[in-house]
């Protein structure tokens, strides 16, 4: 059996759907999975309220083994590192990325004495800085770069991300995006590269019958943060009064005044998700059009068609993959007037063809071609 190392940057502890992690545990399925854990800093040991604390410190086993629906996978987590991000001194960031190094470095050996390099693959989800300075600590067949947003927007990584990034691609065997717009940039870096775009967990979405009834609600899924257009979401409150605007996803920036029939309900659970979006007419993806949102491919929008709702999107991305499934808009005006039409003219035809596109995007069948990509000359 082939083994796959995941050096992950989204954490196996986290409350929120990762594509990381959900295409990993379906890669359980034909492979041995070991997931290299998200590195927690010092800052997480005590502000983090998710952080495996005693497996950070040692108090409990830095390995553990997860049995998932499609097989077992194996988690490890390292000795947390020094925040690195808030550094803006130039010596001062080289000394704290040599500690980290050494840091890794002990965790990287402990991990391949459990391996057999030439059956081993690696795999780096979007963690390029960890995986240029651990690259050569690496005993493997091959590695992949597993890409999934524009690192310049990132806000753990804005500052010195871009920079890893580019010169770590150079280094790797392929890329894997997960976006058209990701995959036209990162090939210019390295000509070996794949979309696997973002699936839908069917598991849970199909659990839900769809909701038929008009309840005069409009909604999103999603973190709220600076990729969303508050504008945009001002003038649809004002123009659609008489409905109700539900926001559910973790609240990352100040949110600025705005109609009272808007309400934001902070982070929601996978499971609880379904239920709450089925209540609504409409689904929208109302996020500003500028050169951080290029690349994004939303894992919410599989998620809305899953339960046959409209989608109204701005034309912030290339979303030609779901061309006559959803409305596009490309000005505010567009997606006011877009949004009452979806509502008005949507019917059981529609919804159903919207499930049936969803079902063809699921999980597995990413995982399917993410496997297909890294085993394709192994």
């Amino acid at each position: 059996m082939n083994t796959i190392i995941c050096h992950s940057f989204p954490a196996w502890d986290t409350p929120y759907v990762k594509s990381t992690l959900e295409l990993m545990t379906r890669l359980t399925g034909e492979n041995r999975v070991i997931l290299v854990d998200y590195h927690y800093t010092w800052k997480d040991v005590f502000l983090n309220d998710h952080a495996p604390k005693k497996r950070l410190l040692g108090f409990k086993s830095r390995w553990r083994k997860i049995e998932t629906k499609n097989g077992v996978i194996e988690i490890y987590n390292s000795s947390p590192v020094l925040p690195t991000n808030w550094v803006n001194n130039k010596k001062l960031l080289n000394l704290f990325t040599q500690v980290n190094r050494w840091i890794l470095k002990r965790s990287i050996r402990s991990i391949m004495k459990r391996t057999v390099s030439d059956k081993t693959t690696l795999i780096n989800a979007f963690n390029p800085v960890f995986g240029l300075l651990t690259q050569k600590f690496w005993k493997v067949n091959k590695t992949y770069y597993y890409c999934y947003d524009e690192i310049s927007g990132t806000s753990w990584a804005g500052k010195h991300g871009p920079e890893y990034e580019a010169e770590y691609i150079k280094n790797v065997d392929g890329v894997i995006c997960t976006s058209h717009h990701l995959k036209e940039e990162k090939s210019r870096l390295n000509p070996n590269c794949h979309l696997v775009p973002n699936g839908v967990n069917l598991d849970i979405f199909k659990t839900v019958a769809p909701n038929k009834n008009r309840n005069y609600t409009l909604g999103y899924a999603g973190a709220v943060d600076n990729r969303l257009d508050f504008n945009l979401i001002g003038l649809l409150a004002e123009e659609l009064d008489t409905y109700h605007f539900h926001f559910f996803g973790p609240i990352k920036t100040a949110l600025p005044k705005l109609p009272t029939n808007v309400h934001f309900h902070g982070a929601v659970s996978q499971k609880s998700l379904p239920e709450k979006l089925n209540m609504l007419d409409a689904c929208l993806i109302p996020f500003v059009k500028n050169e951080l949102t290029k690349g994004i491919y939303p894992l919410k929008i599989n998620e809305y068609l899953a339960l046959g709702k409209p989608v109204i999107s701005t034309d912030f991305a290339n979303l030609s993959d779901f061309d006559k499934l959803i409305s596009i808009a490309t000005s505010n005006a567009d997606f006011v007037t877009m949004t009452k039409k979806e509502i008005r003219y949507n019917n059981r035809l529609k919804g159903q063809k919207r499930i049936d596109f969803a079902q063809k995007n699921s999980w597995s069948d990413r995982a399917n071609q993410f496997n297909e990509v890294i085993h394709q000359s192994a």
